[in-house]
């Protein structure tokens, strides 16, 4: 009986004890599953964030391919151009090599075929320089009348045939010694002194008084609106206005028969007058137009007489009339014979 009851107490604690196992399997399993789980998220959210940087890193490579195609491209045209330029360059310097052996050979050959000395070459330059001062005195002399200019460049021309010490120059220096005489017998004319009259002349115009006609008083203009009947229709009425309008302008007559003159108002046109005729006579005197500068003085003259009255009136009357009275036009010599002779021998 006790063995049976222990065999029996055996069976019952196997049979217990399976059931005590599932019970503590199952939280283990389900442990296990959730780890799964989450190692799984993790997994996954590893891959995408691997996978979104993969991406990134393929799109910033994409861009560096498509920046380093264009630069290839860029450069590829650059190196065209460049090259382009450096042939177009080459040629030039070739044309100019070119040109440069040309004229070296041109230089050589003249020189051999001339045999020329380093005294020669002096001699050469030397006269081409007493050319070119002789063309300067002729310039100066005809064309803008500057006897002193001219004068200058001949002494010029005479000093580079002093320094060439050359006998067979004597004919030139001869000639050249007959035009500076003769530039020397010009008469002198103080161009700068008389355009300095004529222009303190203009500045004192202003100051001048103007030759008035005779004012009415009140009691003549009282006079005259008094007597004067009203118009009788709209023609009458633009008559008198005329009149009126005609009034404004007193005309005085003197008695030697001169021009009329305005009244106050209208003086300015007086001055300006009178400063044109001087301006022109200064400009016609700085360009040595003689017939003009005369006519421009005797026509200031002739409006000083007839407009102007007072001592600065007749000031500077005086001073128009010497002006008047002096010659600033001169018989220019002709000195072209020095540059004829050396344009004819000067080779020989």
């Amino acid at each position: 009986m006790m063995e049976n009851h222990d065999k029996q107490q055996e069976v019952t604690d196997e049979v217990t004890q399976p059931e005590v196992g599932n019970n503590t399997v199952k939280p283990v399993k389900m442990t296990l599953l959730w780890l799964a789980i989450v190692i799984l998220l993790v997994l996954i959210a590893g891959s995408f964030w691997f996978i979104q940087q993969q991406q990134i890193k393929t799109a910033t490579l994409v861009k560096r391919i498509d920046a380093t195609e264009q630069l290839k491209t860029e450069l590829a045209q650059l190196k065209q151009t460049i090259t382009t330029d450096a042939g177009a360059t080459h040629q030039r310097l070739e044309n100019l090599s070119t040109t440069d052996v040309g004229l070296a050979k041109k230089v050589t050959d003249l020189a051999e075929m001339q045999q020329l000395t380093e005294g020669d070459v002096k001699r050469v330059w030397a006269l081409a320089e007493v050319e070119f001062f002789l063309q300067a005195a002729n310039q100066r002399a005809l064309l803008a009348k500057d006897i002193e200019g001219a004068r200058t460049a001949l002494v010029l021309a005479d000093q580079q045939l002093k320094a060439l010490a050359d006998p067979r120059l004597y004919t030139l220096r001869a000639l050249i010694a007959d035009e500076q005489l003769a530039l020397a017998s010009v008469a002198k004319v103080d161009v700068e002194g008389m355009a300095v009259q004529l222009q303190s002349a203009l500045e004192q115009v202003d100051s001048l008084y103007i030759l008035m006609g005779p004012e009415l008083t009140a009691d003549e203009m009282t006079d005259s609106e008094s007597t004067s009947p009203l118009p009788e229709n709209w023609q009458a009425a633009i008559s008198e206005a005329w009149q009126e309008v005609r009034s404004l302008v007193v005309i005085r007559h003197q008695q030697d028969g001169a021009a009329a003159v305005l009244v106050p108002e209208q003086r300015y046109f007086l001055y300006q007058n009178l400063r044109l005729k001087l301006e022109t006579a200064r400009l016609a005197l700085l360009s040595g137009q003689g017939s003009v500068f005369h006519a421009s003085l005797a026509s200031a003259e002739q409006w000083l007489q007839q407009y102007f009255v007072g001592d600065e009136r007749d000031a500077m009357l005086e001073t128009v009339a010497s002006l008047q009275a002096e010659q600033i036009s001169v018989a220019i010599p002709d000195i072209s014979a020095s540059l004829i002779w050396l344009q004819q021998k000067g080779e020989r």
